[in-house]
């Protein structure tokens, strides 16, 4: 009987227990969650911003001799994607060289002041400039449209206005030649000859003359087409500033390699 009392009392302490409200163990602050390490996500979005070199040269004297400001194109947090951190690369180094060859002008400019000084001579200083703009941008495209400005020659008739380009491809970041935007080369370039020759003859341009002027560095994609564009002084005179042509994706598109529509 003893022993039964005993089983009873135990079983009895042990419902007691597990019915029994848990115990509440009060924080003077917040109580602390568990946290999960969060994943890293990449940027869902490219944003452009600007990529700045900007120097004053100045003669012993002090006097600035020449300014520069070039803008290139930089992306940010680029470095989370490794196309993108390429080309903010490529700018970065574009720039220095820029700045590079600044200094070694700036040389020229400071004596230009030293003769002008002597003289009694008004001297202007030299300076240059660079601008951007994306003419076109997809998922896997972007072409960027550079305009170079420069009045480095104390004197000269006009200043120097020239416009570069660069298309990338922004999966790997590789910057892509005319040859690379077609699937056959050979018959992709032939296609761009004959379309400039249909443009550029009502222009009073030959065939010849735009195939020994055409420079492939001188393209870029826009929302019309590719556009093939010509230096000032090249097919015309200077006065004539940069000369144009937009070739239709229409035109192209049996031979394209790239896919600059957006879908």
């Amino acid at each position: 009987m003893r022993a039964r009392r005993l089983l009873f009392t135990a079983v009895l302490i042990l419902t007691l227990t597990a019915c029994a409200p848990s115990e509440t163990v009060e924080s003077d602050g917040p109580v602390p969650t568990q946290s999960q390490t969060p994943e890293e996500t990449a940027p869902t979005e490219l944003v452009w911003t600007d990529q700045s070199f900007v120097r004053d040269f100045t003669a012993d004297d002090g006097t600035v001799v020449m300014s520069v400001e070039y803008l290139f194109p930089g992306i940010t947090r680029a470095e989370q994607v490794p196309a993108w951190q390429k080309i903010q690369d490529y700018y970065a180094a574009e720039g220095m060289a820029y700045l590079n060859d600044a200094a070694d002008l700036a040389g020229y400019a400071a004596g230009d002041y030293e003769v002008a000084k002597a003289m009694g001579e008004d001297f202007l200083p030299y300076g240059e400039s660079m601008s951007y703009r994306i003419s076109l941008q997809t998922e896997d495209l972007a072409s960027i449209v550079r305009s170079y400005y420069a009045n480095s020659v104390t004197g000269a008739a006009h200043p120097s206005n020239f416009q570069f380009s660069e298309t990338f491809d922004l999966t790997t970041g590789e910057k892509l030649t005319l040859d690379d935007c077609f699937t056959d080369a050979a018959a992709g370039r032939t296609r761009v000859l004959d379309l400039l020759a249909q443009k550029g003859g009502d222009a009073g341009y030959s065939r010849e003359s735009l195939e020994a002027e055409l420079n492939d560095a001188y393209f870029y994609l826009s929302d019309e087409g590719m556009v093939i564009y010509y230096q000032p002084d090249t097919l015309a005179p200077y006065a004539a500033g940069l000369l144009e042509f937009t070739l239709p994706y229409a035109d192209l598109q049996d031979l394209l390699a790239i896919s600059p529509i957006p879908s």
